[in-house]
């Protein structure tokens, strides 16, 4: 079997610069007497230059969320949390079909235990106090971070020691779901806030880390040995 020459290459290289010209100017439409290759290649082409198009976008896009991660953690944690505090206000306005639909949606992060909950205007918050506890601990947490990290390098709690941190939560719940004994509202806001802010403290550095790490400088000799070799 013979290699392909240089002419050869030339040529396919000059095929697939047309197509992405011929791409670039409109969408794909096929020409009747194209070949099937040739057809694939144009629509090849054709979505390679579309991606392109949005790439700028997606770029700036990441960017945003690389440069603001934590105020955008913090940001939707106030949002969640103002929502289930607010929503007892709207079923006491009146607005019953809308709050019961938050209150459902809300039902999917916690189980909403009339017994285990605040009330507000007469109605039931859609958080229980132990998730509000965990909730607004991490938030805390991360606005103590936004000041913290200007200053100093945030180390990550060890995995162990955010497995310890669920510990007295596990135990005031599973006790009192097998009725060995009855939890209150002291032990569900304490077990929750030691979660909350061992949660935070796990992983909000490590993304902190990830954030910040830059990418490795290229190697100019395999950048060029590289080259040679599409070349």
């Amino acid at each position: 079997m013979s290699l392909p020459s240089s002419s050869d290459a030339a040529g396919a290289a000059s095929r697939d610069a047309d197509n992405d010209a011929l791409a670039a100017q409109s969408d794909y439409k096929p020409d009747l007497y194209m070949t099937p290759a040739e057809a694939r290649a144009l629509l090849t082409a054709t979505r390679r230059n579309r991606l392109a198009r949005f790439s700028p976008y997606f770029n700036r896009v990441l960017g945003f969320f690389h440069d603001h991660w934590l105020a955008i953690i913090n940001t939707t944690l106030a949002t969640f949390i103002g929502i289930a505090l607010v929503t007892p206000l709207a079923f006491a306005a009146g607005l019953t079909g809308p709050a019961s639909g938050v209150f459902d949606v809300f039902r999917v992060f916690c189980a909403q235990t009339p017994s285990h909950s605040f009330f507000i205007a007469g109605y039931q918050t859609c958080l229980c106090s132990r998730c509000l506890a965990i909730y607004t601990s991490i938030l805390l947490a991360g606005v103590a971070v936004a000041f913290l990290r200007k200053n100093r390098h945030l180390r990550a709690l060890p995995w162990y020691v955010w497995l310890l941190g669920m510990v007295p939560m596990a135990l005031d719940g599973f006790t009192q779901l097998f009725g060995l004994r009855e939890s209150n509202l002291a032990l569900r806001l304490l077990t929750g806030v030691i979660f909350g802010v061992t949660t935070a403290w796990f992983l909000l550095p490590q993304i902190e880390e990830a954030a910040n790490q830059e990418q490795p400088a290229p190697n100019p000799a395999a950048y060029a040995q590289q080259s040679q070799r599409e070349g």
